[in-house]
């Protein structure tokens, strides 16, 4: 799975998490089995399209066409980050524009499963003119997979080492992780794991105020209640086997309303300790699925939103059985890596290549993710 040989070629990447906090993106050099980063962008979302968002979440629609005001709100911030990007290396072209669009609701296991990402990509390759990728997930998710972690390929093609057996974790509104073996043969494995920063941003933005708690300060503030922790992790989700992926459409604040009112009577509350007990909760999570992992693994590379919280990450170096590292050790910075990922899945696309790997979604067999939308 990696770029044909010839000459260098650029390709835009575009995310947006399931934090829902804005758009990333990048321009991501490809030369045969080379990817280099040569510009990277991010766009805010507006306090009110972040709501908007968080409300079409809760709606649970099944298509895209229940959201399209919203989509097009968010195609006008693709379509900025995306020429800024293409503006700034000119005249280098760029090949492909890969956009996952905004989650809004994910139900691989429903019957029928679906995924929803709004992002209009005819309307991105009609005002960009390069051809535009979008939906990465539905052939997956039509193969018999979960339709996530879609980024495992490119952790492999990119993190992997022949030294020593790693693992790529993605702190995002999830936290999911990627296996990678030493053994260029081996079977990469990746899952969601469970709640990342989307429980501590909910939380913050209910009781302080603020979307997210600023390198982990609030929380380091209270003192994480183990009793508490205990009730959150007796949730079916951290036992199940995997393949599996999760989303907000579970871990939100009713779910975590629900599991308060088991521990105490919610008007007694200490905001902090909660938020230090949802810390504790995303490290032990991590740090637990990465120590039962064998053959051992020897080190972490951390990356997303998470990477940046000083707190949380403290928490999983103390308790990690690994090495622990940031992925700008291996030349990508922590925010940018997502979107190099879609960047890279995107030119695989346009090549018919497969970047789906059926040992981490537990689809039929590889796909080639998403549809190609041209000028």
């Amino acid at each position: 799975m990696i770029a044909k040989s010839g000459m260098p070629v650029h390709s835009i990447g575009l995310m947006s998490g399931t934090s829902a906090d804005g758009v990333d993106g990048v321009v991501l050099k490809i030369h045969d089995s080379q990817f280099t980063l040569v510009d990277s962008e991010s766009l805010p979302y507006s306090a009110t399209l972040r709501q908007s968002v968080r409300e079409t979440c809760a709606q649970k629609i099944k298509h895209r066409s229940e959201a399209k005001a919203l989509e097009n709100q968010l195609n006008k911030l693709f379509i900025e980050v995306a020429m800024r990007l293409v503006d700034r290396i000119s005249p280098i072209p760029v090949c492909v524009v890969g956009c996952h669009g905004q989650t809004v609701h994910h139900s691989p296991d429903s019957n029928p499963p679906f995924t929803v990402q709004l992002a209009d990509g005819a309307a991105i390759a009609g005002r960009t003119g390069i051809p535009a990728v979008t939906d990465f997930r539905s052939q997956d998710i039509a193969a018999g997979g979960q339709g996530a972690p879609l980024a495992p390929g490119f952790h492999m093609a990119t993190f992997h080492s022949p030294d020593e057996h790693r693992a790529v974790i993605n702190i995002g509104g999830i936290a999911n992780i990627t296996i990678l073996p030493k053994e260029a043969d081996g079977d990469v494995v990746g899952f969601d794991i469970g709640p990342g920063n989307c429980l501590m941003d909910n939380w913050c933005l209910r009781h302080f105020s603020s979307p997210f708690d600023a390198e982990g300060r609030i929380a380091e503030s209270g003192a994480a209640q183990l009793d508490l922790l205990g009730i959150l992790l007796d949730d079916a989700y951290f036992s199940k086997p995997h393949p599996k992926s999760t989303g907000i459409e579970l871990f939100n604040l009713e779910w975590l309303d629900v599991k308060l009112r088991e521990w105490k009577n919610i008007s007694d509350l200490n905001a902090q300790d909660v938020l230090a007990t949802l810390s504790a909760l995303t490290a032990h999570t991590i740090c637990e699925t990465v120590n039962r992992i064998r053959p051992k693994i020897g080190s972490v590379f951390i990356c997303g939103g998470g990477a940046m919280n000083i707190g949380l990450m403290r928490q999983i170096r103390a308790n990690c059985r690994a090495t622990v590292l940031h992925t700008a050790t291996l030349g990508f910075g922590p925010a940018w890596v997502e979107a190099a990922a879609f960047a890279w899945m995107a030119y695989q696309t346009t090549l018919g290549i497969p970047s789906t790997i059926p040992s981490v979604t537990g689809a039929k067999y590889p796909c080639i993710a998403g549809v190609i939308n041209t000028p």
